[in-house]
């Protein structure tokens, strides 16, 4: 059995320094915790089961662990789901190679040890948690540390201190909280199998519906695997489709993810499905309910709590980001499809220019919906150009021609009143101008909800 070096207690993280630390006449030694059983029953998990990783990647990472082998080897992990690779002895070795860490890591024989110490890898969560509440608790010392040394400088001031600490503080919880990859609620996903299994049994074509009659006659639904891209301006009604889709997939029985890039928050996000299924306006949440409305809202939210809706609010969300809480959501809990609100605020990778970031995301997520066999609905932003334009075009997509290249179903979402003021301002459109599934095109016509913006079927003229 190979044996790690023990590391020095008194080194931080996240890549220990090989020099003890030593003591002072008035101050004891601070060891730093850490366990090297929990590390390697991690890491060897992985290596038992790769899947493993999706899940743990949500809460750890490389600055994790307190051996430096073990932090190579993440961070080798990382690199590789970047690629799309798969994750084991093999491929780890040669990714160690081309960062030039196989020697520092121990070798095929570090890496076989790794994978024979442990049998199952079904108590990984135990030790993923220890590895995370050792990182946690060495990284609130550190910042303890920190505190000390800024409060004995008589040249900081008091409040540039709390300022300082506060600060730190809130950066140390933000990476010490675990994300809670929870659904608002159970549903019987067993129901579900059932119900799709008898459907291709039957020969019948798997819809997801949009929640829109009108606009699933045109496209046939949304499809697993394949990229639905809705373009508009601004109030248009391209997050009202996503949330009125959310909810009635979820009400199918769907898992759905709902990815939030813009300015809102979860608590908005939430607050705009409310409003949707109670039909009291989001403005009348925050300014004051009647009593009627509050038991339309606890009722909705009673429904809301029990579908498979996931959510996840980042201003600051990368495709790999998206990847890593997808995966997570769809190991534990199952997923159907990924909703995007909206592609153009993600961020892309480091130095890329704007057209390359815009490249980059577009053709993620159609990789991500093709590994994760998820349907992705993506919602996009027109530009200048095209907002100017009586009916834009898919090609006035803000950004790059990629997103629409990558779509198999482009619909501009469109409302007439906003350019002509005597329009009816409560009939929304869905102009379909690309369709490589069905073959058509067209327009689905919607009712919008004057208070709530919820979208239903047309009925008038």
């Amino acid at each position: 059995m190979v044996n790690d070096t023990k590391p020095n207690r008194q080194r931080p993280v996240p890549v220990p320094v090989s020099k003890p630390v030593a003591k002072s006449n008035d101050m004891a030694v601070i060891e730093y915790p850490y366990s090297q059983e929990a590390e390697e029953a991690v890491i060897g998990s992985i290596l038992i089961d790769e899947q493993v990783y999706y899940k743990l990647a949500t809460y750890l990472t490389a600055n994790s662990f307190f051996f430096p082998r073990h932090i190579y080897i993440w961070e080798a992990m990382d690199a590789l789901v970047d690629e799309g690779s798969a994750i084991d002895t093999l491929t780890i070795g040669d990714k160690l190679k081309a960062m030039r860490r196989f020697d520092d890591v121990g070798r095929d024989a570090y890496l076989t040890h790794l994978l024979t110490s442990i049998a199952t890898s079904h108590n990984v969560e135990v030790y993923a948690k220890i590895v995370q509440s050792n990182a946690a608790r060495r990284m609130l010392l550190q910042l303890a540390d920190e505190t000390k040394r800024m409060a004995m400088d008589a040249n900081i001031s008091i409040t540039e201190l709390i300022a300082s600490v506060s600060e730190a503080v809130d950066k140390t919880a933000g990476q010490l909280m675990t994300p809670e990859i929870a659904p608002i609620g159970k549903y019987l996903n067993g129901l579900l199998d059932r119900i799709e299994s008898n459907t291709k049994s039957n020969g019948q074509t798997q819809l997801i519906p949009t929640g829109l009659s009108a606009l699933d006659a045109i496209i046939g639904g949304y499809q697993r695997k394949k990229v639905t891209l809705v373009a508009g301006r601004t109030h248009n009604g391209k997050s009202t489709l996503a949330y009125t889709s959310v909810i009635a997939c979820a009400k199918m029985g769907k898992s759905v993810a709902l990815y939030n890039t813009a300015d809102g928050d979860a608590e908005s996000v939430l607050m705009s499905l409310l409003s949707v299924e109670s039909g009291v306006s989001t403005l009348a949440m925050k300014t004051g309910v009647t009593s009627e409305q509050y038991q339309a809202i606890v009722g909705a939210a009673g429904r809301l709590a029990k579908l498979p809706i996931f959510i996840k609010s980042d201003k600051d969300l990368t495709p790999r980001g998206l990847y890593l809480h997808a995966r997570a959501v769809q190991f534990v809990h199952g997923l159907d499809m990924i909703f995007v609100d909206y592609i153009q605020a993600m961020k892309g990778g480091p130095n890329q220019t704007d057209y390359e970031r815009h490249s980059y995301i577009a053709q993620a997520l159609d990789n991500i919906a093709n590994k994760l066999n998820v349907a992705m609905i993506e919602m996009a932003q027109i530009n200048r150009t095209g907002a100017k334009k009586a009916i834009p075009g898919l090609d006035d997509i803000e950004g790059s021609g990629k997103y629409e290249q990558y779509a198999e179903v482009g619909a501009i979402a469109y409302n007439e009143s906003l350019y002509k003021p005597e329009a009816d301002p409560n009939k929304m459109a869905f102009i379909i101008q690309k369709n490589r599934v069905t073959g058509r095109t067209g327009t689905a016509i919607a009712h919008k909800n004057p208070y709530t913006t919820a979208l239903t079927d047309w009925h008038g003229d």
